[in-house]
């Protein structure tokens, strides 16, 4: 059951944006009398976002500092009623502001259910778990966005009761989730003044610039598609949803492959392999001509995301002591949250200047570098050991 209820909790990572997407050009509509109307629906998207990558850090905190389960329990009943407040908040800033602290509660569901991860499971478990919490974070946007997108046929506002989830999965937390920590007082008093140092400290700050990078270009993928399908002449946004969605299948799959990539050739070797597959994908985006070898491009890129995610998430907890370990998922939380959302910054001027195709084209080839860098990490990693 414990097991069971981490991967549900983990299901609600794409969740915020999953229930809003397909209401958000309805939802525009009830307020283009208002200023600035275009943009301030936008935000309704993206601002969650933000508020993650701002909270990560300290959120982290609070979760070495008060333990996994409490922040946990907290941020999902949280996430819930912020969440649920976009059925019957009227104004438009007052729901911006439940975005907000819809943002800020699911780091805390993020970087605590990462954290119980790491603490309750070890060596092969772990892996499993880790690659199973990859697929079903996936998987569960494939099934918001799809639900999404039924109730926002209703009304934008009755996507939002998506959130009652967060509510139905509250008693399994209770029943089954414990604070993992011996004595969590003790460490409570120790959090502030045990540092991260030495090696550990050097990969963990790599992993947080790599996080942030590949998140710059992944977040292309639900960002700028349905505008890349629009200069190859597909206008139809289900055929756009249907595209993402199977980046995001093929990404759920790849995760449950995880755990005999990572055993088989270990995290250098799989970060080279994610980073050369995600960059193929991306070529192929970018030079393709119509619908099918858009998803046929799209179910070569998921396999990328499904293998990145769990393989971060693992080389954070096998490398932070359990003292610092929330601190050091949240500033993993920050990394992947701002590279999404400073990813339109990247990708729109060069969509504006030479076409998303090109932006696809160009981010495909920088990927391709990262994974050289890997595969000769690795190489000289091998020929030192031997």
């Amino acid at each position: 059951m414990r097991k069971w209820t981490i991967l549900c909790v983990s299901a609600v990572a794409w969740l915020a944006p999953s229930a809003v997407a397909p209401g958000l050009p309805a939802l525009y509509a009830d307020y283009a009398h208002l200023p600035n109307a275009e943009i301030l629906a936008r935000l309704v998207l993206t601002l969650p976002m933000l508020f993650i990558a701002l909270s990560g850090p300290v959120v982290g905190y609070a979760v070495d500092r008060f333990g996994r389960r409490p922040v946990l329990i907290f941020s999902m009943l949280g996430y819930s009623i912020s969440g649920l407040s976009g059925i019957v908040l009227e104004s438009l800033t007052a729901i911006l502001v439940g975005r907000a602290f819809l943002g800020v509660f699911l780091a805390g569901i993020l970087t605590s259910v990462t954290a119980l991860i790491g603490d309750y499971y070890k060596g092969t478990e772990r892996r499993k778990i880790v690659g199973l919490q990859g697929t079903f974070m996936s998987l569960g946007t494939v099934v918001f966005v799809v639900l999404g997108g039924l109730l926002a046929e209703i009304h934008w506002r009755v996507a939002f009761a998506l959130f009652s989830y967060a509510l139905l999965i509250l008693p399994a937390m209770l029943l089954s989730l414990h604070e993992p920590l011996s004595d969590s007082k003790q460490l409570a008093g120790k959090v502030a003044r045990q540092p991260l140092t030495g090696e550990p400290r050097r990969i963990i700050l790599s992993l947080y610039i790599l996080a942030f990078v590949c998140m710059i270009a992944l977040f292309m993928i639900p960002s700028q598609t349905q505008f890349f399908l629009r200069e190859i002449d597909i206008l139809d946004p289900t055929r756009a949803g249907i595209a993402v969605g199977t980046f995001n299948l093929s990404s759920g799959l790849a995760s449950l492959a995880f755990p005999w990539l990572h055993r088989r050739f270990g995290t250098l070797i799989v970060f080279a392999l994610m980073f050369s597959t995600v960059a193929i994908g991306y070529i192929l985006v970018g030079l393709s001509n119509n619908y099918l070898e858009v998803v046929v491009a799209m179910a070569i890129g998921g396999l990328s995301m499904g293998v990145f995610l769990p393989n971060a998430n693992l080389a954070i907890i096998s490398n932070a002591p359990e003292g610092v370990r929330g601190r050091a998922l949240g500033g993993l939380t920050t990394s992947y949250y701002l590279g999404q959302f400073l990813s339109p910054f990247y990708s729109v001027p060069i969509g504006i200047s030479f076409g998303i195709g090109t932006a696809f084209v160009v981010t495909g080839f920088w990927l391709f570098s990262i994974a050289a860098m890997f595969a000769l990490l690795a190489a000289c990693r091998r020929l030192a050991e031997s």
